[in-house]
């Protein structure tokens, strides 16, 4: 015999593992919860088709009769009753006595509470995954019978995290008196999607004591259907997130070129600032340069003022720092001193060597030394009455010298 596995053997144990732990995690009870609520929201006429859609036929034997009912039926709904035992067949009688729409209906075999056999079972928690087949080894020590001799069910009531220990209810009835039953309903037991048992409250447990092979095999549309639209669902999801993905970079685009052109604006922005910067710096230079550079003109005309210039000239003013020096000649050269001293930007006036006449001019020619005091806000004189009078022709160098043009002629 091959012990190679079909598909459906291989994904039977994985999927039976993900059905019990997602039965026994909450999401089945929130889920039930949140269909309840958006279901009450819904129209009447929508909740009466929907729960007609959930509806089974429960079939329930009492004696020689076999009684159907919708589970969605009122209580005071009467059953379907079907004669058992007479000469006409079982299917046929449940083929008349039913709409097409019951027979549609999933069908469970509800048996009385009296006709199984209750236990509780204390497992490992490691077992959860595989617990129909571990109760299966444990009949014939927990029960007086084998497991061939029975049908059985199995579910788990508690868990103890501590002792890491499940308990578990086991449900069983005897084989042979099911399949009589199951033999006395040719016709329909074939379509038989469940055996249960008939809880206190006249609903069944939700256990299910029907073999898996001996169920009904019904079409799978409407898990192909939610398997189409969960696919769809996906590829919806998919093309939403592709969808972002590239809205999220075409932002991205349009925002990196936002902040190039910014960062090109800040850079022109910046080279503004330090033109103007160096604008400032420069004309703050010259300012300064401008207020520490002793005004010549107002110098020399201050000299002008102060020697008469109808006997003297000057050969050569040199202005280094605050030292003055004065060359030049005169018929008044040892009373230039004196004629100096009384001006507030002169000080310290003395000559600088001796006087020494020249025989070519008939002048005395001499040097004076002398501290220049720069005013606050210039000297204003007034300067018309040399007007007149010829002055001095005198050139500024650029190290701020004043010499006097060869060949200027003498004042008189």
């Amino acid at each position: 015999m091959s012990s190679t596995r079909t598909l459906p053997d291989a994904i039977a144990g994985p999927l039976r593992r993900l059905t019990t732990r997602y039965a026994e995690s909450p999401i089945p009870g929130f889920l039930s919860w949140w269909g309840e609520s958006l279901r009450s929201c819904l129209p009447a006429k929508w909740r009466e088709a929907m729960a007609a859609e959930a509806a089974q036929l429960w079939l329930q034997r009492d004696g020689d009769s076999l009684r159907l009912r919708r589970s969605d039926a009122p209580d005071d709904a009467a059953p379907v009753v079907l004669a058992l035992g007479s000469d006409q067949d079982v299917g046929s009688a449940f083929i008349g006595a039913t709409s097409e729409a019951q027979r549609a209906l999933p069908r469970v075999l509800l048996l009385e509470d009296s006709r199984v056999l209750r236990r509780r079972l204390t497992l490992p928690a490691a077992t959860a995954d595989n617990l129909r087949a571990v109760v299966g080894y444990e009949l014939d020590r927990q029960t007086p019978f084998k497991p061939d001799q029975v049908y059985y069910d199995c579910r788990i009531a508690r868990r103890d995290a501590a002792s890491k220990q499940i308990e578990v209810d086991l449900i069983l009835t005897p084989r042979a008196a099911l399949d009589a039953e199951l033999t006395a309903l040719d016709g329909i037991a074939e379509g038989l999607d469940a055996v249960d048992i008939v809880g206190e409250d006249g609903q069944p447990t939700g256990c299910n004591l029907l073999p898996a092979e001996r169920r009904a095999r019904r079409g799978h549309g409407v898990v192909l259907i939610a398997l189409g639209l969960a696919a769809l669902t996906v590829v919806l999801l998919a093309m939403a997130g592709a969808q972002s993905l590239d809205n999220r970079r075409d932002a991205l685009a349009r925002l990196q070129e936002e902040v190039d052109a910014r960062r090109v604006e800040a850079r022109r922005v910046n080279q503004l600032r330090e033109r103007l910067t160096d604008a400032v710096e420069g004309a703050n230079f010259l300012a300064v340069r401008r207020s520490e550079t002793p005004p010549v003109l107002d110098l020399v005309n201050e000299l002008t003022y102060r020697m008469p210039p109808e006997t003297t000239y000057l050969e050569r003013l040199s202005l280094s720092g605050d030292k003055l020096s004065i060359s030049g000649q005169s018929n008044q050269a040892a009373e230039l001193v004196g004629l100096l001293q009384p001006s507030p930007q002169i000080r310290s006036v003395s000559l600088s060597g001796s006087i020494q006449p020249d025989s070519r001019t008939g002048k005395d020619r001499f040097t004076i030394a002398a501290q220049y005091v720069m005013p606050d806000g210039g000297i204003q004189r007034d300067y018309s009455a040399f007007a007149t009078k010829p002055e001095a022709d005198v050139k500024v160098d650029s190290a701020g010298d004043a010499k006097e043009d060869a060949g200027t002629e003498e004042r008189r």
